[in-house]
């Protein structure tokens, strides 16, 4: 019997040792277009949550409101189709509007969700940790103790009545029995939660994968009607707006290349591992969420681009109206 005790002891403790370290592939989004927030000391109040698998954003911008921070989390792939990622943790701060929000995936509901005294955790921290920062204009230490605040609810989930339910397990000390039943417990609940790990990690490498082709193809697209555009600008535009075109457009093209070749990489790379685990399924999702990244920026290289024909397009149209204006003069 005491030898099985410590085979079931053993088993739990290695799946614990396997499920490790795909809870530490979270990751951080920073948003501050004012250089306001000491984004080393963001990082670093972030680790453990970071640690936990937690998507962790914070909006630091100048004016905004909450469909502003549905727009960013959506571009941010926080956000897809009214559903937040499971592990997702956003703060939300617009400072000429004086508004904060605090969003979170369903992940998080034992921390967050809880209502204390007939108000969500979240909002508590909201107001206790965030706000009082934010009044005193210190936002990097309102960031900070925010996360610190959301960190310490999900180590310690706070029960409806305001108690605390300490995330400890408990030692049970009568007998052989009990402590089979606790390890058998710990190896299922083990096996489960890896299974639910992967089978997220599975979900969110096939989002992040598809949502980068799409982009990739969508840009193949357009990139060759521009090239076909291409072909008439000497003999639609002057000479200096033509090498303007090219180069920017070659500019562009050769920045899609770049994203292209990455996306291959990343598929290359799985392709390796007939089974990946899920640190890899979790890093390769990171790095289609890159390419995506990229493939955003050439888009908005590329419509630079197409801007550009259509206001040279603009003025050919108001030429011949000037010249006629100019003949009855």
């Amino acid at each position: 019997m005491t030898r099985y005790v410590l085979r079931l002891a053993a088993a739990a403790a290695l799946m614990l040792l396997l499920v490790a370290p795909a809870l530490a592939q979270g990751r951080i989004l920073i948003t501050d277009p004012g250089s306001r927030l000491d984004r080393a000391a963001l990082q670093r109040a972030a680790q453990p949550l970071i640690i936990r698998g937690a998507e962790v954003a914070v909006y630091l911008v100048p004016s905004g409101d909450e469909s502003d921070f549905t727009r960013r989390l959506t571009q941010n792939g926080l956000l897809s189709g009214g559903m937040h990622r499971t592990k997702m943790i956003a703060i939300y701060v617009a400072i000429n509007d004086r508004l904060s929000y605090i969003r979170y995936g369903d992940g998080w509901n034992a921390a967050l969700d809880v209502t204390l005294g007939g108000t969500k955790n979240y909002a508590l921290i909201l107001k206790q940790s965030l706000n009082p920062g934010l009044s005193d204009s210190n936002y990097t230490g309102a960031f900070t103790t925010t996360l610190g605040a959301i960190e310490q609810a999900i180590a310690n989930p706070p029960a409806p009545n305001g108690s605390i339910n300490v995330d400890t397990v408990p030692l049970a000390a009568g007998g052989l029995a009990v402590a089979a039943a606790i390890a058998g417990g710990a190896l299922y609940a083990s096996r489960r939660r890896a299974a639910r790990i992967k089978a997220e990690a599975e979900r969110q490498l096939k989002d992040a994968r598809e949502g980068a082709a799409t982009l990739i193809a969508d840009l193949g697209q357009r990139f060759r009607n521009a090239e076909e555009k291409a072909q008439y600008d000497k003999v639609s535009y002057a000479p200096r707006d033509v090498d303007r075109l090219h180069e920017a457009q070659a500019a562009a093209k050769d920045r899609f290349a770049t994203v292209q070749n990455s996306f291959d990489d990343v598929g290359e790379q799985l392709e390796r591992d007939a089974k990946p685990q899920i640190a890899q399924l979790n890093t390769s999702a990171a790095a289609y969420l890159q390419v995506r990244d990229g493939a955003l920026s050439v888009s908005a290289n590329l419509a630079a681009v197409e801007q550009i024909r259509a206001d040279l397009d603009g003025l050919a149209r108001q030429a011949p109206g000037e010249i006629a204006r100019a003949k009855k003069s």
